[in-house]
């Protein structure tokens, strides 16, 4: 992209965010694979400097030194020497979704940060889809929780409740 990529920088954006993967992970992600699209671009070319080097005298026999003026690049800004161009770069999360569970995440980059705080306020609809298994109990409520408790269906008292539902119809 190069330096000037980053001006242009601005907005939101979606990203699906996997089972198992924590929104921190996500995010310093994204960040990443912008800043190496932003260093990814040719550097400019290295300003030239005028300098006086010491030479010996062209034509003459003796042996005599003379300066000559020479153009070298400067290495004061080329990337071995300061490094990349961009190292941070600041990306926003509109939501923040638990480690085990999936669904999209809204990332705002430069303005688009501010636009997050808005889509918030803004009490927007959300949809949630939940699974569960019925007569296991885990003590942190995960599926990959310790088991604690575990029953059957006839412990569960399904058939009572059914029997109860039909009463009530």
């Amino acid at each position: 992209m190069g330096p000037g990529g980053l001006a242009r920088l601005h907005g939101l954006f979606a990203a699906y965010k996997p089972p198992g993967l924590k929104w921190k992970h996500l995010r310093d992600t994204v960040e990443l694979q912008l800043l190496n699209g932003l260093n990814a671009g040719k550097p400019p070319a290295p300003e030239q400097r005028v300098r006086f080097l010491l030479g010996p005298v062209e034509g003459g026999e003796e042996k005599e030194l003379t300066l000559t003026a020479t153009s070298v690049p400067t290495l004061t800004d080329h990337p071995l020497v300061c490094g990349p161009t961009f190292t941070s770069l600041k990306v926003g999360v509109g939501h923040r979704l638990d480690a085990q569970a999936s669904g999209v995440l809204v990332l705002g980059v430069g303005r688009g940060r501010r636009l997050l705080t808005d889509m918030y306020n803004a009490h927007l609809t959300k949809d949630y889809t939940v699974r569960g298994l019925l007569g296991k109990a885990t003590d942190d409520f995960c599926e990959d929780g310790r088991l604690v408790e575990k029953t059957t269906y006839d412990d569960f008292g399904a058939p009572a409740m059914c029997q109860h539902w039909g009463d009530i119809r």
